[in-house]
């Protein structure tokens, strides 16, 4: 792990190499994020609430599942970058060396400008946390942190499982980008806020209630259970299925040559 961080170093700091244009990145996100809650504020502002779920309560899921999700674009979209090594057939030099091929891949793509949402998503979740009418105990707040966790180990699995499928076509990358992209913005809602159909989905094929409803049903009272609490950490299992996935289709990888 020790060079799996001095990568990630090493990568930042060529970033910062070009550091104005970082910069605007960093801050284009950020004001990229407040656009989008804005028009958040808005919309709950003139219907009031959406399926009993008031704007304190949905800027605390979005604020939560948004943490998780741009925290695992920073260090886990680098696997898009896959399609492009296997067509050039750059990926053997990622091959010659003696370092894990995935954490290689991963670390080549850091985002470090994602950091500009990232504190916009903090920020909005103080904002949500103060402003709402929760009483808070000590589930609730590990809550706070089971949530983010499951989060990232989610979106990481999903980003490596569609890595993983690249290996046999390479526009599976294509299907990852769709998904992450208007699956993640389906989840700034409350999952039950949705019709069956999308709730069906979003439990059964792609795993996204783990973090952004089970959890929240005992934050926010609705139900009395505080097992759900750690329904997010189930996440963990699921990447390591998506590892042995990942290991078997690196396995079949045959050089596509320069």
């Amino acid at each position: 792990m020790n060079v799996y961080f001095m990568l990630i170093k090493q990568n930042i700091k060529a970033q910062f190499e070009y550091n104005i244009s970082t910069y605007l990145l960093i801050v284009g996100q950020f004001i990229a994020q407040l656009t989008f809650v804005l028009g958040f504020f808005l919309l709950f502002k003139i219907l009031g609430s959406i399926n009993g779920y008031v704007f304190s309560q949905a800027l605390l899921v979005y604020a939560l599942v948004n943490i998780s999700y741009t925290c695992a674009e920073i260090f886990g979209k680098g696997v898009n970058s896959l399609a492009e090594l296997i067509r050039r057939g750059s990926l053997d030099i990622y091959l010659m060396r003696p370092q894990p091929l995935l954490l290689q891949i991963m670390v080549s793509g850091v985002e470090i400008s994602r950091v500009g949402r990232l504190i916009t998503s903090i920020g909005l979740l103080i904002m949500a946390i103060v402003r709402s009418s929760i009483q808070w105990n000590i589930f609730k707040l590990i809550a706070l942190v089971t949530i983010p966790l499951g989060g990232i180990i989610l979106f990481l699995g999903l980003y490596i499982l569609f890595g993983a499928l690249t290996f046999y076509s390479v526009n599976s990358i294509n299907i990852s980008i769709l998904l992450m992209g208007s699956g993640s913005d389906c989840l700034h809602y409350p999952v039950d806020v949705m019709n069956k159909a999308v709730r069906a989905v979003l439990t059964y094929v792609f795993p996204f209630a783990l973090i952004n409803y089970y959890p929240f049903l005992y934050i926010f009272d609705k139900v009395n259970g505080v097992e759900l609490v750690f329904v997010p950490l189930i996440s963990i299992v699921f990447l390591a299925v998506i590892l042995k996935f990942w290991k078997f289709c690196s396995r079949y990888y045959s050089s596509t040559g320069s």
